[in-house]
């Protein structure tokens, strides 16, 4: 995940906040700061435990309201897990799709859409105007299958 889609520093997240009238406060900072520190897709509970080192009351429910957020605003992704858990990270640059190893938990993102012709034509058959999507892939990664 080197490629960070923001790599305009607090500053720029500061900019982007203040652009759609929202608080940029220290908690949303700082999830959002352990989300660029780190290279992995993070759980929830490694983001709290990360962000309570930074910010000592910050509580669980702080957190996920942040992760909302930061996902409204394009910074972070969410990514489904098949036990039902989710994991997050700093959004990719450009539009990616995840593939998650159903055995390690990896992530790869891939940046080819099958979806953007499929798209098209739903729109046109249906008349409505899709606006976005959503395609995560599941699969074992070449070291757990060997």
């Amino acid at each position: 995940m080197k490629d960070k889609v923001f790599a305009k520093g607090q500053d720029g997240i500061r900019d982007i906040f203040h652009a759609r009238k929202l608080k940029c406060t220290p908690q949303r900072l700082s999830v959002f700061k352990v989300l660029e520190e780190s290279e992995t897709y993070l759980s929830i509970n490694s983001i709290h435990a990360k962000v309570k080192a930074l910010l000592p009351g910050t509580g669980l429910a702080t957190v996920y309201r942040s992760l909302d957020t930061l996902i409204d605003l394009g910074l972070v992704v969410k990514v489904h897990l098949e036990d039902g858990c989710h994991s997050y990270a700093v959004a990719p640059e450009g539009h990616r799709h995840p593939i998650v190893c159903t055995e390690c938990n990896r992530v790869i993102e891939f940046a080819e859409c099958p979806l953007d012709k499929i798209s098209e034509k739903l729109s046109k058959d249906t008349g409505i105007e899709i606006q976005n999507h959503f395609l995560q892939l599941f699969g074992k990664c070449r070291g757990c299958s060997a």
